[in-house]
């Protein structure tokens, strides 16, 4: 596989609501999250792609994997930057779809999983890595770790930290070759999540590299 990582086009919304909700279908965590079997992979879709076009109208970053130039997307990973601005006028167009995707009954539990995740995030500026998944065939590939390499040293050249939330062991081993440790945990109805934070990197880490 010959993995290329960019930046997002908008065409490719679709595919990489496809790839994240395909990647992350049976995560504990996001069942919490996103719970029912009824649907499921088209509901993660919906939820996915409004959470790539609010990225993109909050001033976030999708970075995309794909196989060759102009091959399809097989990763996806998205970043919100210390300027990120969630909510307002995204989040309201986004709304309606989100509660159908989640439901009615669920939506309670939900913000109470969102606001245990909001408790543990840094307050201090920072760049979080909100989710980034493989396409399931292409696993084994190094596909997350190419989408890690190419944000973390865009990440490295701003000198600040950056903070993710790791849903499984495997997942929490590839963050820690990339330098991120564990900070807390979020615990939720039959899932945990372990919040983690790489230093930013000072100017003579960097000219060391």
């Amino acid at each position: 596989m010959d993995v290329q990582v960019g930046e997002v086009a908008p065409g490719e919304v679709p595919s990489c609501a496809r790839v994240i909700a395909a990647a992350l279908r049976d995560d504990a965590v996001v069942r919490s999250l996103v719970p029912g079997d009824h649907d499921r992979f088209a509901r993660l879709t919906s939820v996915y792609a409004a959470a790539v076009r609010m990225a993109l109208a909050g001033r976030g970053v999708v970075d995309v994997a794909r196989d060759g130039p102009d091959g399809p997307v097989v990763g996806v990973a998205m970043w919100e930057g210390p300027d990120h601005s969630p909510g307002g006028w995204p989040l309201l167009r986004e709304l309606p779809g989100l509660v159908r995707a989640v439901g009615v009954r669920r939506l309670p539990a939900s913000a109470r999983a969102l606001r245990a995740f909001a408790a543990l995030r840094p307050r201090y500026p920072h760049w979080f890595l909100a989710d980034v998944a493989t396409e399931p065939t292409a696993r084994g590939h190094g596909v997350g770790s190419a989408l890690l390499a190419h944000r973390l040293a865009l990440v490295d050249t701003t000198g600040l930290p950056a903070y993710l939330e790791s849903t499984t062991a495997a997942s929490r081993r590839l963050y820690e070759r990339f330098g991120f440790r564990a900070t807390g945990t979020v615990r939720l109805p039959g899932a945990a999540a372990t919040a983690m934070v790489r230093p930013a990197v000072r100017d003579d880490d960097a000219v060391d590299r």
